[in-house]
């Protein structure tokens, strides 16, 4: 490890030292105005003190549009160290992001409790990522990096973001090139796992180039590499699990005329893990028991793993195997936007193709990744591949005229074909001795999800304050399967197709009480596709129905302190099939079954204010609290038989806040001391849809920030930061009768959230 962090010191002081000194990081320039509305630069922190976005498709002060959105500037995002999407759920408290492995379709997100957390290959998102305009679709990316502004747009965003964004989007923006110099960045956080602290070891090195070509023209090229040890360990050598990724992005920018702007974009990014990554580890084991309710297993499952150097209990991220296998991740795509300001209209086209694919041994190979279980499980390679093609047209009206508008048509096709995947159970009595109980071969999967809408939203202003909003999309969805079984030889094809059509609408009102003052209110109803879930064979794949929230809000915006934002609203969503996953423990082969269906009457209401921003020159603070109380409905039977009806959602925390700020101080002539703080508060969260006390998670803090010094024309900085200081333990995912047993047995996936992280942060503008 120590030769790793090295060798990343290194390699970033090699690449400061030999870039020139030229200009400063191109999200201060002047350009950056012009940009905003081709999805470029950072447009947080503009010198009159306002916060501009795109969240309704055109540049706007963001007390100006009547949806509630909490905005993360550049600044905000590296002073909290967000640097995947996983780490977004710091950044506003009605997000959460729950990234367990196979379960993160279209990002894993979930805002005010509602989201899609799934399993299923035939299933796409609540929650939305869109990156430069661009829907990521379930080829999502996981790094970010040279980012400008991230928006997290909360409530059913259907009628300009589509289909698969039933519950929010969170909206992307990614720094523009700028021609008007050149200018180059390098930033590091480093750690290794025992220094210091640390639990774990990281060490990301993030980079980018802005290189001129002519006065109307620039390219932007990013990269970065991120390579961390832990936080799991193989008891069986002592060694942490290795998960490197690495990737980068390259921007062209070119205006060839006053009207016409073209923005070309590609990015790739690729990831290794070792040993499964973050996966399951056991946190609770009985004594002496039955496995599958009939064989005896006198010994027990607590002193199996103590033979292997393993102890079951909360936080513990040890396993222990003598096998070795590697999975990998790759992504890509491309899109090429071009507006055309044809007066008095603009015209947008957005082409884009994304394309991800996963191979090898990955985290489910070895589901208990314990050699002295007597019951063993094992999962075949994979070999799963996603691509997603997008066709966006929009036209859009002047700002601040009588009719503002925008409208437009989207089509997607989304195709992901997976491999045979096999399943194995067996008993090993002894060493050497193997009894099979259970083998499935698999199928071959292709899933086809194919949708064309037409949309557009307007604003009427009645007067100089008062405006109403009107807002609709047609969508028609298609989603088909295909399956080849090599378990049923006699009747081995198998088709299942689901063809929907629905209208999802926004209505509202807004009046300005102030210069930067607003109040609103809206009633909307969104549109999620349906899905063909794909349960292990034997068992037949079914269509789970489209997802149909209805929501209303209300709320006010203003500015204090020349620059602070503050966002209170009150909210109300019910959904109309709502799309659900249960997990449970096969009886009969062990292996974790998970089941999809529609639940019909979910609500989520409550209350949320965020403030974010400048208050002064010295003093930055982002912070946040949410009530969002997403409840079964009434009489819901749970999977261990108990009515849960009325109590919160899995995965879903009632009470949530959170907290970013800066305070930076002359402390010398040309260095300015700056303290960050970072931290989050959750109430309880459940993580499987029972009455279960073992699969909870009580309420805690989670508590981080940095101490530093950087140069008063802010080109260089060095900083100590920690992450989650006081090594909280709140698990990504847990699973009761782990590997079987009820209650007794539990397992959890712990990610780098969940340990403490301390470490060196260096960064440098050119």
């Amino acid at each position: 490890m120590k030769t790793k962090l090295s060798a990343m010191i290194g390699t970033a002081s090699l690449i400061a030292l030999s870039t020139p000194a030229m200009a400063q990081d191109a999200s201060a320039t002047p350009a950056a105005a012009s940009n905003a509305a081709q999805g470029g630069t950072d447009m947080t922190e503009q010198q009159a003190g306002d916060i501009v976005v795109t969240a309704q498709r055109r540049q706007e002060r963001v007390v100006d549009v009547p949806i509630s959105i909490t905005v993360a500037s550049q600044a905000q995002l590296e002073r909290q160290q967000v640097n995947t999407v996983n780490d977004l759920s710091r950044i506003s408290p009605s997000l959460e992001v729950q990234q367990a492995p196979g379960q993160n379709t279209g990002g894993g997100g979930s805002l005010r409790g509602l989201g899609t957390q799934t399993f299923s290959a035939g299933a796409v998102a609540s929650v939305g990522i869109v990156v430069d305009q661009v829907s990521q679709g379930n080829a999502n990316i996981s790094d970010l990096f040279d980012v400008g502004r991230i928006e997290v747009l909360k409530g059913p965003q259907g009628t300009l973001f589509g289909l698969t964004t039933s519950a929010g989007v969170i909206n992307i923006t990614t720094n523009a090139p700028d021609p008007s110099g050149f200018s180059a960045r390098v930033r590091t956080e480093l750690s290794d796992a025992g220094t210091a602290g640390s639990q774990y070891g990281n060490q990301i090195v993030q980079g980018v180039v802005n290189v001129p070509i002519t006065t109307d023209a620039a390219l932007r090229v990013s990269g970065f590499g991120n390579l961390r040890q832990g936080p799991n360990r193989n008891a069986t050598g002592d060694t942490l699990n290795d998960t490197n990724r690495y990737g980068g992005r390259a921007r062209l920018l070119w205006r060839p005329g006053d009207r016409l702007t073209f923005n070309l974009i590609g990015d790739y990014s690729k990831t290794k893990t070792e040993n499964g990554g973050d996966f399951f580890t056991f946190v609770s084991t009985g004594g002496p028991g039955l496995i599958f309710g009939a064989v005896p297993d006198t010994r027990g499952i607590t002193a199996r793993l103590a033979s292997c150097g393993v102890t079951a209990r909360e936080g513990n991220r040890d396993y222990c195997t003598s096998q070795s296998y590697t999975g990998r991740f790759k992504s890509y795509g491309g899109s090429f936007q071009a507006d055309y300001e044809a007066e008095p209209f603009t015209l947008t086209s957005i082409t884009a193709y994304r394309e991800a694919r996963e191979t090898g041994l990955g985290s489910a190979t070895n589901v208990f990744r314990a050699d002295p279980l007597e019951l063993q499980v094992a999962n075949g390679p994979v070999n799963r591949r996603i691509s997603l093609f997008t066709q966006e047209f929009r036209i859009s009206s002047p700002a601040s005229q009588f009719l503002e508008y925008t409208a437009g048509t989207f089509f997607s096709r989304q195709i992901q074909n997976r491999d045979p995947e096999s399943l194995s159970v067996s008993i090993v009595p002894a060493p050497g001795v193997v009894i099979p109980v259970a083998r499935n071969l698999g199928a071959f999967d292709r899933i086809l999800d194919e949708s064309l809408s037409v949309f557009g939203q307007g604003t009427i202003h009645l007067t100089s304050k008062a405006r109403l909003i009107a807002g609709g999309r047609y969508t028609s969805a298609k989603l088909a399967l295909n399956r080849t079984s090599l378990d049923t030889p006699a009747s081995p094809f198998y088709r299942q197709e689901l063809s929907t059509g629905k209208i999802s609408y926004r209505f509202g009102a807004q009046y300005d009480l102030a210069n930067r003052t607003m109040v609103y209110a809206t009633a909307s109803r969104g549109f999620k596709g349906g899905q063909i879930a794909t349960p292990a064979l034997p068992a037949v794949p079914y269509v789970v129905q489209p997802e149909i929230p209805t929501a209303y809000e209300a709320g006010l915006k203003t500015t204090l302190f020349g620059g602070w934002v503050a966002d209170l609203n009150v909210f109300y969503t019910k959904i109309k099939d709502f799309q659900a996953q249960s997990c449970t423990t096969d009886p009969a082969t062990a292996a974790i079954s998970c089941v999809q269906n529609n639940i019909d009457g979910v609500k989520s209401r409550g209350a949320e204010i965020n403030l974010f921003g400048r208050v002064t020159r010295d003093l930055s603070i982002n912070t946040g609290f949410i009530l969002a109380k997403a409840t079964y409905p009434g009489s819901y039977i749970g999977t261990d038989g108990t009515n849960i009806g009325g109590t919160q959602l899995a995965y879903a925390p009632k009470y949530k806040f959170t907290f970013s700020g800066e305070y930076e101080h002359l402390v010398a002539n040309g260095f300015k001391g700056f303290l960050a703080g970072d931290t989050v508060w959750k109430s309880r969260i459940r993580y499987e849809a029972n009455s279960l006390a073992e699969t909870t998670y009580r309420a805690h803090w989670t508590v981080g920030g940095r101490l530093g010094v950087r140069t008063e024309d802010d080109r260089y900085q060095v900083a100590v930061f920690a992450r989650n200081l006081f090594n909280q333990h709140e698990p990504q995912l847990m699973q009761s009768s782990f590997p079987y047993g009820g209650a007794t047995n539990v397992g959890a996936i712990y990610g780098p959230q969940s340990f403490r992280q301390i470490g060196l942060s260096l960064d440098a503008k050119f």
